[in-house]
């Protein structure tokens, strides 16, 4: 299933390849778009799990998880930990809606750095593309395992 999607996606060499200069030209900036996203959510009050005591990990969870998604090579041990996510969100009763809706907050913030660069243009559309997979991917399979413990 998971290389049936990965194909579906268009998650190949090529895309992978563009997944590593993502990494490297967005790293620099996730300290800023995570502080600026954990605001947001605190600012709207979206889960009572998200609080002063608890951002602090959440932003370096999140960070990780950005590096360990570009560097991915999709095999069992980032399934396991996609599953996690889905899991947890589920534990904290964050309603999928504002999972999505989060992940937009984030590939704006990125999308703007894209656009920002002094890169070519057609690289740029390259990135976002490649972006959109790799969201794509992580949330499908975080909302598929969030659903299937939902329903188990």
């Amino acid at each position: 299933m998971f290389e049936k999607l990965q194909t579906f996606l268009e998650i190949d060499d090529e895309a992978r390849s563009s997944a590593f200069a993502l990494s490297q030209l967005l790293a620099p900036h996730f300290d800023r778009a995570i502080e600026e996203f954990y605001a947001t959510v605190q600012e709207f009050d979206i889960n009572p799990n998200v609080t002063h005591r608890t951002v602090p990990a959440l932003k370096e969870k999140q960070k990780q998880h950005w590096l360990a998604l570009f560097h991915s090579r999709f095999d069992d041990n980032f399934f396991s930990s996609i599953s996690r996510i889905g899991v947890r969100h589920r534990d904290i009763e964050l309603n999928p809606m504002w999972y999505v809706a989060g992940y937009t907050r984030l590939k704006m913030a990125f999308v703007d750095v894209i656009v920002r660069s002094d890169l070519h243009v057609v690289t740029k559309g390259q990135m976002v593309k490649t972006l959109d997979k790799y969201i794509a991917i992580d949330m499908a399979l975080a909302l598929s395992a969030y659903d299937a413990v939902i329903l188990d």
